[in-house]
């Protein structure tokens, strides 16, 4: 199994290569843990947005773990540096709303971006496109 990802995530906004490797190149797993992380990515950030509204900081802290652990999968760095900055200052007890909304613009690149790019290598023609058949073929 090659090491480096058929084609680079587009706009930088993960590490394909990263994603690539942890997965084995198996397409098929790549897709069922995006399926789950497609779901976890808004609720824990919708959790973020609602506890820091409301001054929850240990929940605002919670949510920004979640959102950390789960972008981290996908190797979207800014992410999860995002995240990890969140639940720092909510420990504090604040969070600016920039800097919610920038998580949130990139829980959206990462969707669109991931989304994009399982599509596209799923069907590239790689040996590991394919494996998700469920006719095992």
């Amino acid at each position: 199994m090659p090491r480096r990802a058929p084609l680079p995530a587009p706009g930088g906004v993960f590490d394909a290569d990263a994603v690539w490797t942890l997965f084995e190149g198996r397409t098929d797993r790549m897709a069922q843990v995006w399926r789950i992380s497609r779901t976890t990515l808004p609720a824990s950030l919708g959790g973020l947005e609602a506890a820091a509204a409301s001054g929850d900081w240990p929940a605002a802290a919670r949510h920004a773990h979640s959102l950390a652990g789960s972008s981290s999968n996908f190797g979207a760095h800014a992410l999860v540096a995002t995240a990890r900055r969140i639940e720092d200052l909510a420990r504090a007890g604040e969070v600016p709303a920039g800097e919610i909304r920038e998580a949130h613009a990139q829980v959206d690149a990462l969707c669109a971006a991931m989304t994009s790019w399982l599509d596209r290598v799923s069907g590239s023609g790689t040996p590991a496109a394919g494996q998700g058949d469920p006719s095992g073929r």
